[in-house]
């Protein structure tokens, strides 16, 4: 199996279960033979936490795919394998939407956006996923159903009782070193959400962002919005990344919907080469009429021009979509690279205090150069998240040695800067052997505690999270001479769902029809 990151995995089987009973029959079934299970949305995930090699369970048919808008209490019910776009179509009815918005709206499930603890260029205001669930419903590892509510103690079951048993009482005692071990950025979709649990004490916390190695979430309650009714923005051309350092704190202040960055290189791919040019940072606002929209636009007008040039407005939704379109066309680009030179998620996500984004884009830069791999970057510049594409010549012998390189040097300058390896996108198995160089040994055990005591035979996607056995971080790459063969024409078609972010067509459709 594929994802839209850098993995291929050949499973062991897959499963498409239609109902909630079906999921707990299977996981039942996986318990006793202790088959591996790695549940899986639209396959848009970046980081590995959609494939494996025990039986995918395939959740976007799951119990005809439910989808209830309760405009009089801003709520919305919808099952796990409902996708972002239909949620936001039919809220859209009432005037309403779920804030997050994720580059891959069109085809990403509901049930992989909790799993990950999703985001998107809009999350500098909104947040992260997190932030509007209200409930969860889930099958847990011993096959039962459990329902989790904000402020609502769960029912008794035998994963609630071991992790109160096994797991709550070390997490309690060690309150005081989990905040000063995690992260102090905008946004965090690493490791188990220890912090946000103290805060809540609400389990469906650690189940948020968890990429199903807690429980396979198969319903959610979410919190909507109205939709806002004004939009204005401003483009800015920078002379050097440091200029955002200087920049961004200030923009925060002007409460922006959305900062965005997009380097050089990049701009070179889209056909916009300058010389002089370090990037481009898009500035989004938005409110409703009593808003001060033209205040802030004009305040962050007078902010860039300190140290950028170019400065193009715009005043409504129109304008802002021409002005977001290059944007748009960063990882389709990228995806319609050619076959020699790939571009590969391995260093794709990372998240530093805002403070230190110029730096981090100059220890990418530093690495990236010394092993001779072009780096594309972009993303969320008001987060200081920021996507880090690889370019490696697949052609060139021992590419592999050099992005492995790559990710162990930039995993340790971003310890070093407070970050987090994961703004939005999930550790998966591209980065579950390094959480311990970001939280140390000791918050490693705290995460074992918390997996043991929700799947204690460990068939919940093992090796997402947590490292398992021998994985390699890159030993399963779909791309050069170790990737796992598969029929060439199931290949090309495969590199045709890659090129065109076709993850709405299952995989199965690709290979005829289940038996």
């Amino acid at each position: 199996s594929e994802g839209a990151g850098i993995f291929r995995v050949v499973p062991a089987g897959v499963a498409v279960p239609s109902t909630t009973g079906a999921v707990r029959e299977l996981v039942s079934w996986a318990a006793h033979r202790r088959v591996p299970l790695v549940p899986r949305g639209a396959g848009s995930g970046m980081s590995g936490g959609n494939v494996g090699p025990g039986v995918i369970v395939d959740l976007t048919a799951l119990d005809g795919c439910p989808l209830e808008v309760h405009p009089w209490v801003r709520r919305a019910c919808t099952g796990a394998g409902v996708t972002l776009r239909d949620l936001s179509a039919e809220a859209k009815r009432f005037g309403l939407r779920l804030p997050p918005d994720p580059s891959s709206a069109r085809f990403a499930t509901l049930g992989g956006m909790v799993s990950t603890n999703a985001a998107g260029p809009r999350s500098v205001r909104v947040g992260s996923v997190r932030r509007w669930v209200h409930a969860l419903d889930l099958v847990t590892a011993d096959g039962e159903s459990l329902s989790l509510r904000r402020g609502i103690p769960p029912r008794r079951c035998a994963a609630v009782e071991r992790f109160e048993r096994q797991a709550e009482p070390a997490l309690r005692a060690a309150r005081e070193m989990i905040l000063a071990r995690f992260p102090r950025t905008r946004k965090n979709s690493s490791g188990y959400a220890l912090d946000a649990w103290l805060a809540s004490g609400d389990l469906l916390d650690l189940v948020i962002g968890a990429e199903g190695t807690l429980g396979i979430v198969t319903g959610i309650e979410w919190r909507l919005v109205s939709i806002p009714s004004r939009y204005a923005g401003i483009r800015a051309a920078l002379r050097s990344p440091g200029v955002l350092g200087d920049v961004v704190p200030g923009l925060l202040a002007l409460d922006p919907s959305a900062v965005e960055y997009l380097d050089a290189t990049f701009l070179r791919f889209v056909g916009e080469p300058d010389p002089g040019l370090a990037g481009l940072l898009m500035v989004e606002f938005e409110g409703d009429d009593g808003d001060s929209i033209e205040e802030r636009v004009a305040e962050a007008r007078r902010l860039l021009a300190r140290g950028a040039d170019d400065l193009r407005e715009a005043a409504d939704r129109r304008g802002l979509e021409e002005l977001w379109s290059i944007r748009h066309a960063a990882s389709p680009t990228l995806a319609r690279l050619g076959e020699r030179r790939r571009s590969l998620q391995v260093i794709e996500d990372a998240c530093v205090p805002v403070p230190a984004l110029a730096r981090y884009i100059t220890e990418v830069r530093a690495a990236a150069e010394r092993h001779g791999v072009e780096a594309v970057i972009f993303g969320h510049a008001g987060d200081g998240n920021l996507h880090v594409n690889l370019l490696p010549d697949v052609t060139r012998p021992r590419w592999e040695e050099r992005i492995a390189a790559i990710l162990a040097e930039v995993t340790a300058a971003v310890a070093l800067l407070g970050g987090t390896l994961s703004g939005e996108h999930g550790d998966g198995r591209l980065r579950a052997h390094a959480l311990s160089t970001i939280f140390g040994a000791e918050i490693i055990e705290l995460f074992r505690l918390v997996k043991q005591a929700f799947d204690p035979v460990g068939i919940l996607n093992p090796g997402v999270k947590l490292p398992a056995g021998e994985d390699r971080p890159l030993g399963a790459l779909k791309v050069g001479p170790a990737a796992a063969p598969i029929p060439a024409d199931i290949e090309a078609r495969l590199r045709e769902v890659e090129r065109d972010a076709g993850y709405a067509v299952s995989r199965l459709d690709l290979v005829g029809e289940p038996a």
